[in-house]
């Protein structure tokens, strides 16, 4: 028998966990949230632990996230990895303290509505981001890494278009790139420009 199953108010029954929709109200909105318990065959007691007070504190943090607006913790969650940050450089960036972001994405507390107002402008705008980047001193460890210089071979399909096969995750190039293009012999007698980049 394992002591952690073992119901804590009679100490002879097992507990098993239970989940049932509970509803909260926040400034007059009402939801069902998940309320997480467990439930002791012996004796029937139902009681919250830890773990189970947590998850039921998450759940209704992110109901009043929602109520007032604000991004929820999957939604900061998002953002953050959608510019490469981990927890300590988007508090170092952002500001908040430095388990900040912990503790909004795992919805334990709200953010300010003046960082939402931050993270949702770097949402909207890559150059604020990198703007905010800058003005913290954090580019050098924040910028994306050079490509090596490639070389793309193209056909060439008419007088003014081509197409070209790009390795490693290339981009396409643009009409200067296209325009410096310098000629080479093609392995199978086709016509063929190097583009380098």
């Amino acid at each position: 028998m394992n002591d952690k199953t073992l119901c804590p108010i009679c100490g002879a029954g097992h507990v098993t966990d239970h989940v049932e929709q509970a509803e909260a109200e926040y400034k007059g909105h009402k939801v069902q949230v998940p309320s997480h318990y467990q439930l002791c065959d012996a004796c029937g007691s139902d009681f919250a632990g830890a773990a189970e007070m947590r998850a039921n504190k998450r759940a209704v943090m992110t109901f009043r996230k929602q109520v007032d607006g604000l991004l929820t913790g999957t939604e900061i969650a998002a953002l953050r990895a959608r510019y490469k940050l981990n927890q300590k450089q988007a508090a170092r960036l952002f500001g908040g303290g430095p388990v900040a972001f912990s503790k909004y994405e795992n919805d334990d507390v709200a953010h300010s509505e003046a960082m939402d107002k931050l993270l949702r402008l770097v949402l909207r705008s890559e150059e604020a981001f990198w703007a905010l980047v800058e003005q913290e001193g954090m580019t050098a460890e924040l910028r994306p890494a050079k490509p090596a210089a490639q070389i793309v071979f193209a056909r060439k399909i008419s007088s003014n278009v081509i197409t070209a096969n790009f390795g490693n995750g290339g981009f396409r190039p643009s009409p200067t790139v296209g325009m410096h293009a310098y000629p080479v012999a093609d392995h199978e007698g086709e016509p063929q420009e190097r583009l380098w980049m």
